[in-house]
């Protein structure tokens, strides 16, 4: 019988880093995954999350339902035993890791147009070289930024700024006296002949804590105008008052790409930890999933920033959902209504149930990081 062992390594913050092995009786390897136990925003906190990467089995031992056992060990004791609400992961294919119970929750908006089309900012600059005596104030940014961001991981450190490989060049801005932004970028240049030309000026991190900060990151960014021909925002699915704030729309090109997945561990916690509307409301939903901590049916009233969740199987629901598509509602990230749910996979409407989708509207959803 295939067994799953863990070694375990703490981290030097509140991560556990974990390597999960299938073997057979001969010890042999019949699947692995690298695993790390942290937490991610969600609402206006966080929940114990689990990331999960490098899952696969050698080709000679595939298609045997070891990648599942994996996953059903890990899932289940993550949740009972270390109180995982949900995993997370980036996919080589989606409808792979659908058969496990994971669903899209985050793409990357990538958005590219011309420098000079940035001219509804001043050229000015109150952003200074980051240095590490100022890291404390980087991870205050971050994590003001983060409230209301689905899926953000924690920052303990200020290793994301640098990047041997990219060459990052990190800014920070105060207003009235307080962190207020920073900006991580790469750029680039074409040597022509005898000169550099088709500068690429790409931003693939940027933390704001109101309008005016967001400003000042366009009016520094406009300082490269006739430097660099190009600017280039990686990043805009969890930033989308950027493009608000754009005013050539024609001379944008928009690219998206498909990113995380998520796999709902615990309902009743992910239910609980939601940022609720103050008008009060009501649903009932039911999870139809192989999870212990993931199936139920759970009763849910909101009002006045408070909620109450409680499980009763004995109720009949508004909705019943798998596990699936249960994570792409939580989170929000695409916004879908009770009519255009009803189209989605997975997804039983038993009667008109505005409350829920209204308790799970649209919000920015992605991470900077690739784990």
């Amino acid at each position: 019988m295939p067994t799953v062992s863990i070694p375990v390594r703490e981290g030097p913050d509140e991560r556990v880093f974990m390597k999960a092995i299938v073997r057979d009786d001969e010890k042999k390897i019949l699947s692995r995954g690298h695993f790390t136990l942290t937490y991610s925003a969600y609402g206006q906190g966080r929940v114990r999350t689990l990331l999960g990467g490098g899952i696969g089995s050698p080709v000679e031992n595939r298609r045997g339902g070891n990648v599942r056992r994996l996953f059903r060990y890990m899932h289940e004791r993550m949740a009972e035993e270390d109180g995982a609400a949900v995993a997370l992961l980036h996919p080589f294919s989606f409808p792979f890791y659908g058969q496990f119970g994971y669903e899209k929750v985050s793409d990357h908006l990538f958005l590219r147009f011309p420098t000079r089309t940035i001219d509804f900012v001043p050229r000015r600059c109150l952003f200074e070289p980051y240095v590490t005596e100022r890291s404390a104030d980087m991870i205050s940014i971050y994590d003001e930024f983060s409230r209301g961001r689905n899926l953000l991981l924690p920052r303990f450190d200020d290793r994301f700024c640098f990047n041997e490989k990219d060459q990052r060049k990190t800014y920070i801005c105060d207003l009235d006296g307080k962190p207020a932004a920073y900006v991580v970028y790469t750029a680039k240049k074409d040597l022509v002949v005898n000169r550099h030309c088709n500068g690429v000026l790409t931003v693939v991190e940027l933390a704001y804590t109101s309008p005016e900060a967001l400003r000042e990151i366009f009016s520094f960014l406009r300082m490269f105008e006739g430097e660099y021909d190009t600017i280039e925002f990686t990043c805009c699915g969890v930033t989308p008052e950027v493009e608000l704030m754009l005013r050539h729309y024609f001379d944008v090109t928009y690219t998206v790409v498909p990113d995380l997945m998520a796999r709902v561990l615990n309902t009743e916690m992910m239910l609980g930890a939601n940022d609720y509307p103050d008008k009060e409301g009501g649903f009932t939903v039911r999870v139809e999933d192989e999870l212990p901590l993931c199936a139920g049916t759970y009763r849910v009233e909101f009002g006045g920033g408070d909620c109450r969740v409680r499980r009763d199987d004995t109720v009949d629901p508004d909705l019943t959902l798998e596990a699936a598509p249960l994570a792409r509602l939580l989170y929000g990230y695409d916004g879908v209504t009770m009519d255009c749910a009803r189209y989605m996979s997975g997804v039983t409407l038993h009667r008109p149930c505005p409350d829920f989708f209204r308790a799970f509207p649209r919000k920015p959803c992605g991470i900077f990081e690739h784990f």
